[in-house]
Order: structure tokens, then sequence, then C-alpha cells
């Protein structure tokens, strides 16, 4: 099953080599997920850091994934991603397979979201309009990453997804926050040389951050 995804920024700059993220194919996922994190010797309790409750696993999970400064709804992270004439092949996937599909796309906007950030020279007396622009595309890319594992715990808590599926999602998919903590260091680095203001990090990390109260409103990609 092929389906487009459409993640193109409507008030935000493109990336500097014009990089759009929409039309992105997903054959790779036509088959079911088979990807057994225990085959390679990971567990959830592994991949998160922590040991967690029997009865408590998918809550705890959709507490990691809730950034508490946003209040995303599930319609509103796939109406962000998932283009118009592609909804109808969105709906014939299962719960599980969506999860898994979200969490693909938020890993591959932290992937760029750290390139970006680590390609920013550090030796510089301020940043150039390039340098700036590149910043700007990587938090928009870390904010994309943010909202979409927001929406899964909006899912998660709206009933759409149940305990099972988003466990099931989560191990299929082999989620670590790892990819999220080198993202955030990338950024803290870049933001403590160049003296800029950037919003934290409102998941779930084992980190000392406190929220922003200060932190901006939900913005259109």
């Amino acid at each position: 099953m092929t389906y487009e995804l459409d993640s193109t920024p409507t008030d935000e700059p493109r990336s500097a080599n014009g990089e759009s993220n929409a039309n992105r194919d997903r054959d790779e996922h036509d088959a079911d997920c088979t990807t057994d994190s225990s085959a390679s010797g990971s567990t959830l309790e592994e991949s998160l850091g922590v040991t967690i409750p029997d009865d408590h696993v998918g809550a705890f999970v959709a507490q990691a994934f809730e950034d508490v400064e946003r209040s995303t709804e599930w319609t509103e992270a796939v109406d962000a991603v998932v283009a118009e004439d592609a909804r109808a092949a969105w709906q014939s996937l299962t719960s599980k397979r969506q999860v898994v599909e979200l969490l693909t796309m938020a890993d591959g906007f932290d992937e760029r979201a750290t390139e970006l950030l680590e390609g920013i020279p550090l030796d510089r007396g301020g940043l150039d309009d390039d340098m700036r622009e590149q910043f700007d595309e990587a938090t928009r890319l870390r904010r994309n990453a943010d909202v979409l594992r927001d929406g899964i715990a909006a899912g998660y808590a709206e009933g759409r997804v149940t305990d099972e599926e988003l466990v099931a999602a989560v191990e299929a998919f082999e989620f670590d926050t790892g990819t999220i903590a080198e993202r955030e260091d990338a950024l803290d680095t870049v933001a403590n040389t160049y003296d800029l203001d950037y919003r934290p990090y409102g998941g779930t990390l084992m980190t000392e951050r406190e929220p922003d109260e200060d932190a901006d409103e939900f913005e259109a990609w």
C-alpha cells in the first residue's frame, strides 16, 4: 500500500536545500509490522531507561510522549502529515501501524534537526543569515516531531489507541529516547554558543530541564 504524507510547512521556510517533506513514500510498511525488539535484545524498559509496572505500561509510554506545554489532538497530528488524498489509505491501517508511521516520521524529523544543528559552526562571532535559517529549520523540524508524539499521547487518552496497540507499536518501532536526547544536546550547544532562546523540550527525558512558562503556542506547519 502506498500513501503520501504532506508535512510541508505553511508559514515557515523550507530547508536550505529546498527539501520538502511532502509526498513521502511509505512502501516499506506495506507488510504488517513484524519487528520484534526482543530479537535485538532491546526491551521497552531499556529504550525508555526506567522500570515500568506491568499494569501501567501503556499509560507510562503515553505520558513519556506527552508534551506538557502542548495540547495536540490526535486528528491535529494526523492532519498535519497525511495528505487529503491519502486519508482513505491511512484509515485502512491498524492503530498500531498508524502509531508506527507517526513515530517513524517523528524520528526522521529529529534526525534531520540534529544534522542541521550539528552542521552549524560554533566558532563564529554570531549567526549569519544562512546559519540562522538553518537553526530555524532545525527548530521547526524539532517542533514537528514533538507534536507528532504529543498527538500519539492524545490518541491514547482519547481511546483511539489501546494499551496493547501502543506498546506493540513502540516495541515494533524500537523507540529510543536517545535520538531526542541527542537532538536536545545539539540544540543546547548551539543555543548556548550564540545566546539563542528556544522552547525547552516538554516530553519526558531523564533530564532536569523545567518547562518554560512562556513557551510558544502550537504553530502551523
